[in-house]
């Protein structure tokens, strides 16, 4: 009798797993509206997870939370969602990588700029901004964002200026291609390039601080980093308890669908 229930036990675990690994019934998704009879993968804690679950109450769609767009595009693949809503150039860099399965939809859900937070009112707002406006005014910043969309980029070269005396610590969450990442050899990506610049310029070394998205702004207003830079969309939500930089560029939430 106890081998028949724990046979039981155990079928019935199987079955469910197997319902769960079921790959979904492919909802078509050509437009923004096609989101919501879909089941639609977003990353925790961003924009993207708020626009998704706005557009689809009181309709079928369901939201599914995902730590990194690259969870997102497995899972996409694997037909466990019908579409992924992303920022354009961690979209546009899957539909690179990947582009024997994805596409990206020309419909943006929304226009967005990224910049830097800081702990309400932190003087070190202003010097930021003095070194991302010399940035911006010498090309650098936009030769670092075309290494990363267009070029080939090699972490080993960027200069964490590991001989200054202070030290800068950095919040992000490197998982989000081609903003942040890493690899064997480190953190790279857009914004680590870009505070790698910011660093050098006011005498520091630059510390990155690897965190889940969701998790950046308590690290923040707990003194753990100075300051976030993970292509974190301004917001007047998020304005009532950071300040932000100006923007060091202006993107878009778009949609990812298989081909």
């Amino acid at each position: 009798m106890r081998l028949n229930k724990k046979f039981a036990l155990v079928l019935a675990v199987v079955m469910m797993l197997s319902i769960a690994a079921l790959p979904v019934s492919a909802a078509k998704v050509e437009t923004v509206d096609g989101l919501k009879s879909a089941k639609v993968g977003v990353q925790a804690g961003t924009i993207g997870e708020t626009l998704v679950k706005n557009l689809l109450k009181g309709h079928s769609g369901e939201v599914v939370a995902f730590e990194s767009p690259s969870d997102m595009i497995r899972a996409l693949k694997a037909r466990l969602i019908d579409a992924a809503v992303m920022d354009e150039n961690p979209a546009r860099y899957f539909a690179i990588t990947e582009k024997e399965a994805i596409r990206m939809l020309r419909e943006p859900l929304q226009s967005e700029n990224y910049a830097i937070a800081f702990r309400k009112g932190d003087p070190l707002r202003e010097k930021v901004n003095k070194a991302l406006a010399e940035l911006k005014a010498d090309g650098t910043r936009l030769n670092i964002i075309a290494k990363y969309i267009v070029g080939d980029p090699n972490p080993t070269e960027i200069d964490f200026n590991h001989d200054a005396e202070g030290k800068l610590w950095v919040g992000c969450a490197a998982s989000f291609p081609p903003y942040e990442m890493r690899s064997a050899h480190g953190f790279y990506g857009i914004d680590i390039e870009l505070c790698a610049a910011i660093a050098k310029k006011l005498g520091l070394e630059l510390v990155i601080a690897d965190y889940r998205f969701e998790a950046l702004a308590d690290a923040l207003l707990e003194g753990k980093i100075d300051m976030i830079c993970s292509a974190v969309t301004v917001t007047e939500e998020r304005r009532e308890f950071l300040d932000f930089s100006e923007p060091y560029e202006a993107s878009q939430q778009v949609i990812v669908v298989l081909k």
